[in-house]
């Protein structure tokens, strides 16, 4: 695929993916021992980009199952600032800003604004409520008349999600339940709106975000690719020393045990 820079041609997590890959370009290669051990590839830096990454990916991927009525774009650049909508989905129950949050294995609180992963606050449903206020004024203006966005924070793969109140003017789910999320809401937009809201979407002009530079997604998608594989590898790694190393411990206190029996069996 030739280098691109329109909105269309952007996949998810185009924008993580790639500061992730550029940096990890700069980073000095693994030795062997550092392979050996299973020691990861990410640096600090990159890690919560490349967390970030995954949970936007899994999301697109969801979202390429909604079906031919709807329409996605992907890491749309509302302004100037580094926030951007991970996933504008756009079908007949409305417009949809997404913003991803990959908290793999953890549970989360949401009490209306509140939203705790352990001991700690983050700002998500704040960041999400004003990138689709943002998005539903852009767009409003670009077509003429008023289009509703719909603000929804999609937390990745937690291992619970406690939602005591959904926030206002905006909604909280788990990724494992969004498509039925989608599924269960009223129809709001006919097929003649959906692809006029689409069109409006697609345009740079649409926003006050300068066109990026082109890019070939496909070889970010191998790049990545290749990194992915890499991390998973050490992970691989680290578990087979972990548990090469309880077996030993195991064996040595099977065989300590062993030994002060027969002591005190021979008295």
């Amino acid at each position: 695929m030739p280098a691109s820079s329109s909105l269309r041609g952007r996949v998810p997590g185009q924008v993580a993916m790639s500061a992730v890959v550029t940096t990890q370009l700069a980073t000095p290669h693994r030795s062997g021992l550092a392979r050996l051990l299973g020691r990861s590839p990410l640096t600090p830096q990159t890690r919560p980009l490349y967390r970030a990454a995954l949970g936007e990916l899994l999301v697109g991927d969801m979202l390429d199952n909604l079906g031919p009525r709807w329409d996605v774009l992907h890491v749309v650049p509302v302004d100037e600032s580094s926030k951007d909508i991970d996933h504008l989905v756009i079908g007949p129950p409305g417009v949809f800003a997404i913003t991803t949050e990959n908290f793999p294995g953890q549970e989360i609180k949401v009490n209306g604004d509140f939203l705790a992963v352990g001991n700690q606050r983050f700002d998500d449903i704040a960041v999400a409520r004003e990138l689709g206020a943002h998005a539903a004024e852009l767009l409003s203006a670009a077509a003429g008349r008023p289009v509703v966005v719909q603000p929804l924070l999609v937390v990745v793969t937690p291992t619970k999600l406690a939602l005591r109140q959904q926030p206002d003017g905006a909604s909280v789910v788990a990724s494992k339940q969004l498509l039925h999320y989608f599924d269960r809401l009223d129809r709001t937009l006919d097929g003649a709106e959906v692809a006029f809201i689409s069109d409006v979407a697609d345009r740079h002009s649409t926003w006050q975000a300068a066109p990026g530079p082109a890019q070939d997604t496909q070889q970010l998608s191998r790049d990545f690719a290749a990194l992915r594989d890499e991390v998973q590898e050490a992970t691989t790694t680290r578990v087979f020393w972990g548990v090469v190393a309880f077996t030993l411990v195991a064996a040595c206190v099977w065989i300590s045990t062993a030994m002060v029996v027969q002591h005190l069996m021979g008295h």
